[in-house]
């Protein structure tokens, strides 16, 4: 792909690979891995990262919207895909149409509206689509209350051309290994699963372990892991991470303009930062529109030449300033690491969601589609 403005997202997808198996050393051989590729891939591109998992050996893939598992069938994916959240009832025609072997879009349930519109249009299409039964254990988001299930599973097993192959749940406070919700949670859940074997309703695949509950509870692993944020080398939060799985993504820029600032001279929209000395001020095509953040306005950090050097003035739509004052021979086109390693420094995107009170989630989630993503093996 060619591009001409100088700024990059470079995805490692080895790094990727390494994190799933090193996940796989962690949790029951018997146990699948569902990649999460929401989101563009958390920001990482949703179609490489998709193609490397399936080489590491996951099994299922999951997304958030029929969009996103169209965009991969579109693109020779083949796995089965979950949608980690019922779809709306006009998306069961496409959904049926693409039920398929290889590429079966695996829809959420937790309606009967929807199980039935899904059941109709399955059997005017004579296909037979899978689901999954979302249970609200507590996080109160979406899913069927748990004193409730039993009578959906019991509708939905009496539908024709659809079947329930697994039950699953999320959990709220798995990123605190401290937090007994959790466990409470996996309790509700673990009960659940024996009150419908009891009524002879089992199922295959029994599911909610997050990347953090991965890590943090091994008791949560059941049938299949959904690995979203550790595969991508990152913090669930800052109470989990495991220092052997490695960030895949890192940002640049390089400068494109450079000039020099008189004392007491303001910078950028507002004039929010006033130079106290004679400053070398290098401008770098990287913005909020790129997801830069507006809030790291004079508190930003960057990389150049190995050195850490500051944001200075507001970040506006198209570009930053930084302060390179005090670097030696800087130039135009000079790499600038805004994510990412140089020299013996490095910038990880847990500096910039601390910085912001945030996670590292929002962070590459809102690396925005103009910035080109660079696949390296």
């Amino acid at each position: 792909m060619d591009f001409y403005r100088p700024v990059w997202a470079k995805v490692n997808l080895n790094n990727i690979k390494d994190n799933l198996r090193f996940i796989k050393t962690i949790i029951p051989k018997s146990t699948k891995i569902m990649a999460v590729v929401k989101a563009n891939g958390y920001g990482h591109g949703s179609i490489e990262v998709a193609k490397a998992a399936i080489k590491a050996g996951v099994e299922r893939l999951g997304v958030a919207s029929v969009e996103e598992a169209l965009e991969l069938i579109n693109n020779n994916i083949k796995a089965p895909m979950h949608l980690l959240s019922e779809p709306p009832i006009s998306s069961v025609k496409i959904i049926v149409k693409n039920a398929t072997i290889k590429n079966s879009i695996i829809s959420t349930v937790y309606t009967k509206i929807f199980a039935k519109a899904l059941s109709e249009e399955a059997h005017n299409q004579n296909k037979k689509c899978l689901v999954h039964v979302k249970v609200d254990t507590g996080m109160h988001r979406v899913g069927i209350s748990t004193k409730n299930t039993i009578s959906l599973v019991k509708y939905i097993s009496s539908l024709p051309n659809i079947e329930i192959e697994g039950l699953f749940t999320h959990f709220a406070c798995a990123d605190d290994p401290e937090n007994a919700y959790t466990l409470l949670q996996l309790r509700r859940f673990i009960e659940l699963k024996e009150t419908l074997k009891k009524n002879n309703l089992k199922f295959k695949i029994y599911h909610c372990a997050n990347s953090a509950a991965m890590l943090n509870f091994s008791q949560t692993h059941l049938d299949m892991v959904r690995i979203g944020i550790a595969m991508y080398g990152l913090r669930p939060s800052e109470k989990t991470f495991s220092p052997k799985l490695k960030p895949a993504l890192s940002l640049k820029a390089k400068i494109s303009y450079l000039k020099e600032i008189e004392k007491g001279e303001g910078i950028s929209y507002g004039l929010t930062l006033k130079t106290n000395k004679k400053s070398l001020i290098a401008t770098v095509p990287i913005g909020y529109a790129d997801g830069y953040p507006r809030q790291l306005s004079n508190k930003g950090v960057v990389l150049v030449k190995g050195k850490r050097v500051p944001v200075v003035g507001n970040v506006t739509m198209d570009n930053i300033m930084i302060d390179v004052t005090d670097i030696d021979e800087v130039k135009i086109g000079d790499e600038v690491v805004i994510i990412g390693n140089q020299g013996n420094k490095k910038i990880e995107v847990n500096e910039l969601s601390k910085a912001l009170n945030t996670i590292d989630y929002e962070i590459v989630c809102g690396i925005t589609n103009r910035v080109p993503r660079i696949y390296v093996e």
